[in-house]
């Protein structure tokens, strides 16, 4: 090997190994202070979370004794107490509204708070008298609804006014079902002294702990990091919930025995501050039986072997990975000065995360359009120069009912259309291929048979002036022949009766005039008026009227041919158009219509209460004649035959031929 490469050798690893003690013995004292600092700041977060959990804990417990207090000291509750008592005989009576009204209040006042799962008035014999909510049964350690022998009872029979008794959580454990959850409890008892100073019994309350944990819980756990602990003296776990971790399960498990270096450390002192398996430990003493927990109690007491509990929060130590790990920035700009090899590769890195920007947003983009293709709100399709589908959108396909494997290459479009519109597709389908922009006006057969009316607006892709193949909007027309069908039905047709109005008479009359004579057919015509219809309206009014002008329709119409048309051409006057009907048999038709007029009784509404009316009719006959090219001379004459039989004293009819 040459001196000059040696050389190089020796420059490249100077090179290297320089920046790299430079950057380390900068690097290191920083790491140490900054480790120094987090310990700090770990310390004092510790602390803050262990004294708001501490606030929160007495909070807790003040509140719920209080509460309890405040129920014992009830005057309505001392008066159902007292009347329990057989032996007092000043005791008033207690009326069923008052128990009534008193349970209700005290199922009201558990249901609304979630601290309690159950209210429990006992009378000085240990028997139960009173329980709220109802559907909540007493632990296994109760014998049906007497409760002299529990721990709650029997030592709260002895204390003194505002005195509690607390059963120690984790001791012979105690659960109930609250609404599909099994949940531990907690039992605070004190005794019910009346007025007089006379004991009257004890008041249980039963304390959700997984509610009053929960919010402990979530007090002290405002880093994501952080584990609260709430032990008793024999080591047992007093939250709702455990941490793996710590090796915990659930309430009443033995911490100790699971997590047995947490125990030893805890149990050395009182408060302080211990660093255990890679945690920051920061615990203190609490004893719900000192002043602090007592506010509006005289004395709190419970058992002594479980107190006093021990309060405690856990965060993770740093350590020196997690340390660099958060001065990534930092170590990144100092290894920029390592050389151009570190400048490349960012830049590599950058321009190679740019192309996959670019390809992802060009992938995305091409989605996005054919997304917009198959889903548009019309359709779309393409076809080669015989007409075959090549391209068809999931919007057409869905109209015609058919999947792309059975239309794609395999259909040619004008099997799609109705034989009636062929020429039009055809036709506009020429233009296109001679590159022409062209529409057509056609109907869709789809597959269960219907027909669908769309437009289709077509241009051709051509290639060196060669067509290759169309590119077609199809719009659904088919609500639009569909309204244009109902309007001009609504335009003809009378909105009462529902027989067509006058227009659709003159306008139908002429084709049925026209028809009548090329064939050489007669063709009559029918007036009628209903009588005294305005006697009608002002006696029974106008809904009546109505009701009139419906039922004489269906009358008429159950007396006429198929191709006979009835139409109403006024308030209560109708025209009858008969095809094919000589003078003498329309004036047979009319008269069966008068008749039956006449004894057919309309039933209409009035005055709220349903009543038989009985109608008549005058009618006028007429023929058209064979010079009439339109219906008017005919109806004038129709209309003289009605006013004849009118004038004649109505309910009859009358012929006018000429």
């Amino acid at each position: 090997m040459s001196v000059s490469l040696r050389r190089l050798h020796t420059r490249l690893l100077l090179a290297i190994c320089i920046p790299l003690i430079l950057v380390s013995t900068t690097l290191l004292p920083v790491l140490h202070v900054h480790m120094e600092s987090r310990l700090d700041s770990l310390h004092t977060e510790a602390d803050a979370l262990l004294k708001v959990g501490q606030e929160a804990l007495t909070r807790d417990i003040n509140e719920s004794l209080n509460y309890a207090l405040a129920i014992a000291e009830m005057p309505a509750l001392r008066r159902y107490l007292a009347a329990q008592d057989n032996s007092s005989i000043s005791a008033q009576p207690y009326s069923l509204s008052d128990l009534s009204q008193l349970s209700t209040f005290l199922n009201t006042l558990i249901s609304h708070n979630p601290r309690y799962t159950k209210l429990v008035l006992i009378d000085n014999h240990g028997s139960e008298v009173l329980r709220a909510p109802k559907s909540i049964q007493t632990g296994h350690r109760v014998n049906g609804n007497h409760h002299a022998y529990t721990d709650y009872f029997k030592e709260a029979s002895s204390l003194q006014p505002r005195d509690l008794y607390i059963s120690p959580p984790g001791r012979n454990l105690q659960f109930e079902l609250m609404g599909s959850d099994v949940i531990p409890v907690v039992n605070v008892s004190t005794p019910v002294f009346d007025a007089m100073g006379e004991r009257r019994g004890v008041v249980l309350l039963s304390l959700n702990w997984d509610y009053l944990t929960s919010a402990l819980r979530q007090a002290m756990l405002l880093d994501q990091d952080a584990n609260a602990i709430l032990i008793d003296a024999q080591g047992r776990w007093l939250l709702d919930e455990g941490i793996p971790p710590l090796n915990t399960t659930s309430f009443g498990s033995d911490f100790a025995a699971l997590s047995p270096l947490y125990w030893q450390a805890m149990q050395q002192r009182n408060t302080g501050h211990t660093k255990v398996d890679g945690q920051l430990l920061r615990f203190q003493t609490e004893d719900i039986r000192t002043q602090r927990y007592r506010s509006l109690a005289g004395t709190v007491f419970s058992e002594n072997a479980y107190y006093p509990w021990k309060l405690g929060v856990t965060l993770p130590l740093p350590t020196w990975r997690s340390l660099i790990e958060e001065e990534t920035t930092v170590l990144w700009f100092l290894l920029l000065t390592y050389g151009v090899a570190v400048a490349f590769g960012i830049f590599w890195v950058l321009s190679s995360q740019r192309q996959r920007q670019l390809r992802r947003a060009a992938q995305r983009h091409a989605h996005e359009v054919s997304d917009l293709y198959e889903n548009a709100p019309c359709g779309y399709h393409s076809l080669d120069a015989t007409g075959r589908v090549i391209k068809m959108n999931r919007t057409e396909l869905a109209w015609l009912g058919y999947t792309d494997e059975e239309v794609i290459g395999h259909i040619t479009y004008r099997e799609l259309i109705t034989p009636e519109t062929r020429d039009q597709f055809d036709k506009a389908f020429a233009n296109v291929k001679q590159n022409q922009p062209s529409s057509a006006e056609c109907s869709l057969l789809t597959r269960n048979g219907e027909q669908r009316h769309v437009m289709i607006q077509a241009s051709a892709f051509c290639r060196n002036g060669q067509f290759v193949h169309s590119r077609a909007t199809v719009f659904d027309l088919t609500e639009r022949k569909e309204l244009e069908e109902k309007l001009r039905a609504q335009a003809m047709t009378d909105p009462l009766t529902g027989v067509f109005n006058r227009r659709y008479l003159q306008a139908q009359a002429t084709t049925e005039i026209s028809r009548a004579r090329r064939q050489n057919l007669p063709i009559a015509l029918i007036a009628i008026d209903i009588d005294h219809f305005k006697h009608i309206n002002d006696t029974y009014g106008h809904d009546a009227g109505d009701d009139v002008l419906k039922n004489f329709t269906k009358i008429v119409t159950k007396l006429l041919r198929q191709e006979d048309l009835l139409c109403r051409v006024g308030g209560e006057e109708f025209a009858i158009l008969l095809p094919n009907t000589s003078l003498s048999q329309a004036e047979q038709v009319a008269e069966r219509i008068r008749r039956t007029t006449a004894v057919t009784p309309i039933n209409v509404t009035a005055e709220h209460a349903e009543q038989a009316l009985w109608l008549t009719a005058s009618l006028g006959v007429t023929t058209i004649l064979d010079n009439e090219k339109a219906l008017k001379p005919a109806l004038k004459r129709a209309d003289i035959g009605l006013y004849q039989a009118k004038d004649n004293g109505r309910n009859q009819v009358v012929v006018n031929a000429m």
